[in-house]
């Protein structure tokens, strides 16, 4: 069966990640103690992201949207602050602006765009990310069909329900898609969970993971998939 639909993991897969996250975190503690010294007085980097992380427990139901976890991570901060109703939801605005400004300035790999460029003269391209990186904001979108999120799924990768959801959304077969991302188990197994055929992006040469059954393909560069799906 033709392969009618290309889709793409994002952090890690078209930039790397832990950089951009970082420097957003950076960027948003020097805001505090600019502004909120009274946040950044009692909380470094590293004590926020613990506190997220223990957030996301607390609150599975809202674990999987990034969006909706860093907002109530904002408002838990603006009310151990004692901050006004109004104070706080300005707040709460400013901070998320801030937030997702940062968050999607990437550095993309250097065969992202040209690969992408070919590969849509061809192929429907989709994105499959369980982040809240946002392929517009980016300057992507163009390339895409669709952005598709752990949000809009109601979970993160590996959950079938990410590939399943999609599907039904676009009434497309497994067999009528191909992902590509870089995490051998929210990734390939993700995708493999619901039947699609997934190839390992490997930028980094790591061994495949014991105890997982080995990847469909595997690339190093992005630039190999064009000739390795005129094989398929």
């Amino acid at each position: 069966m033709a392969i009618k639909l290309l889709t793409f993991d994002l952090d890690d897969t078209l930039w790397p990640c832990m950089i951009t996250i970082m420097r957003t975190e950076e960027q948003l503690h020097q805001w505090f103690i600019k502004d909120h010294p009274g946040i950044s007085s009692q909380y470094s980097i590293k004590q926020l992201r613990q506190k997220r992380q223990q957030l996301a427990k607390k609150h599975q139901h809202i674990a999987h949207d990034l969006t909706a976890l860093r907002k109530k991570s904002f408002l838990e901060l603006a009310v151990e602050m004692n901050y006004s109703p109004e104070k706080e939801q300005q707040f709460i605005q400013d901070a998320f602006e801030l937030y997702i400004l940062e968050r999607n300035k990437v550095s993309l790999y250097d065969d992202v765009i040209p690969t992408l460029e070919l590969l849509k003269t061809d192929s429907l391209l989709g994105a499959v990310s369980s982040g809240n990186a946002d392929i517009y904001r980016i300057g992507l979108g163009h390339l895409f069909k669709f952005s598709w999120s752990a949000a809009d799924a109601g979970q993160q990768k590996p959950h079938p329900i990410v590939f399943d959801s999609l599907m039904d959304k676009y009434n497309l077969k497994p067999t009528e898609i191909i992902h590509i991302g870089d995490d051998p188990i929210s990734d390939i197994e993700g995708a493999r969970q619901s039947g699609i055929r997934a190839i390992w992006l490997n930028r980094n040469h790591i061994p495949w993971p014991n105890g997982l059954n080995s990847p469909f393909i595997e690339i190093n560069q992005l630039n190999q998939l064009p000739a390795i799906l005129k094989t398929l």
